[in-house]
C-alpha cells in the first residue's frame, strides 16, 4: 500500500523531476508499519520534496495497478492525497539511494501535460476544483 501526493503552493503544482528516468513523477512512498496513510502521505511528501509545513486538504482518489519484475505480478494500492504546502521553507531531502529528484512547479494544465504516468495525469487534473 502507498501514498501518493498532489503537492501545490498557491496555484502552481509540484512535480518531481526523476534525474534517472527522465520524467516528472508525484512523490510517492509505502507506508511504514501501522502508520496511517495520510500520515504517509506528508511524510514521503515531505522526504522526497524537503518541504516540511505540509496539510492534506482532501483525499482525490485510490487506484490500483500491476506490473511485471523479475517474472512475477507485483500489485499495487495508491492512495492519493492534495496537499498544500503552507510554507516553502524546506529542510534537508531523506531521498532514498535510487532516488535522483528535483522539484519543479508547473501551473496545473502544464502539470498534467508534463506527468509520466496517465494515473498522475487524472489526479492532477482532479485536483483543479481544490487550487485556486
Amino acid at each position: 500500500v502507498c501514498a501518493s501526493v498532489v503537492m501545490f503552493y498557491k496555484n502552481k503544482i509540484l512535480l518531481l523531476y526523476d534525474h534517472k528516468w527522465k520524467h516528472y513523477v508525484l512523490p510517492q512512498g509505502h507506508k511504514e508499519n501501522k502508520e496511517v496513510l495520510k500520515n504517509t502521505a506528508l511524510r514521503e511528501a515531505s522526504e522526497e520534496t524537503g518541504f516540511k509545513n505540509l496539510k492534506v486538504v482532501k483525499k482525490l482518489k485510490k487506484y490500483q495497478y500491476h506490473y511485471s519484475e523479475n517474472n512475477k505480478i507485483i500489485y499495487k494500492t495508491i492512495h492519493v492525497y492534495l496537499v498544500e504546502i503552507l510554507n516553502p521553507s524546506k529542510t534537508k531531502r531523506k531521498l532514498e539511494p535510487h532516488e535522483k529528484y528535483s522539484n519543479n512547479f508547473f501551473k496545473t494544465n502544464e502539470a498534467i501535460k508534463k506527468a509520466r504516468w496517465p494515473q498522475d495525469k487524472k489526479v492532477i487534473a482532479l485536483s483543479k476544483n481544490y487550487i485556486k
